[in-house]
């Protein structure tokens, strides 16, 4: 009997373990697991390249002669462009969010007024629809109040990839500019780079 019941524990253990064993992977987040973010999944970019690629171009644009440009300019209007994704990685989405957090910083650090190109044909319609006579027109927005841009921040991001063996480095470099709109002439560039590897 004793050993019918050792012979039990052993069978119940081992289901146990195969079960624990063969448990799939479970959805978290990041405050669930310390320095989930920190480390590289892959070779591909992830947030905090890119973060980490903005950072030091901005701290290289608030250190340039362009923000005493628009200091003396009192607050010229500026728009942010979408950023080229000129690798393989499927970063698009990431590079949109990238381009909003540089909208927040600008509208926030307040040297220039930022503008939304994205969002200017939904404004003009929307002016546009308040002309109507169902709206009263002392609360209206009026035709004509629209900001021109002076100044267009935009950039890219390009990859080199080796392989050697199973081994693995991607570089990723991300440019940002700084386009006078009636010129185009290139008032600031800057290059940010971090590099991926597989060893």
């Amino acid at each position: 009997m004793a050993r019918l019941t050792n012979l039990r524990l052993v069978g119940l253990t081992a289901a146990v373990i195969g079960l624990t064993a063969c448990a799939s992977p479970r959805a978290v987040r990041g405050e669930q697991v310390e320095g989930l973010d920190d480390e590289a999944f892959s070779t591909g970019l992830d947030k905090r390249d890119l973060q980490q690629m903005l950072h030091e171009n901005m701290e290289a644009l608030q250190a340039s002669i362009v923000i005493k440009r628009w200091q003396s300019e009192s607050q010229p209007a500026l728009a942010v462009l979408p950023f080229r994704n000129e690798t393989t990685e499927h970063v698009d989405s990431a590079l949109q969010a990238l381009a909003s957090d540089i909208e927040g910083k600008l509208a926030n650090a307040g040297h220039v007024r930022v503008v939304s190109l994205e969002n200017q044909a939904n404004l003009l319609a929307e002016i546009q629809r308040q002309s109507t006579s169902g709206y009263n027109p002392a609360d209206v927005a009026r035709w004509g109040n629209q900001i021109g841009v002076r100044y267009i921040i935009t950039g890219k991001v390009f990859s080199n990839d080796e392989r050697q063996n199973k081994e693995r480095r991607v570089q990723y470099y991300l440019f940002m500019q700084v386009l006078e709109v009636e010129t185009g002439a290139i008032l600031f560039q800057n290059k940010s780079a971090v590099t991926k590897a597989i060893i």
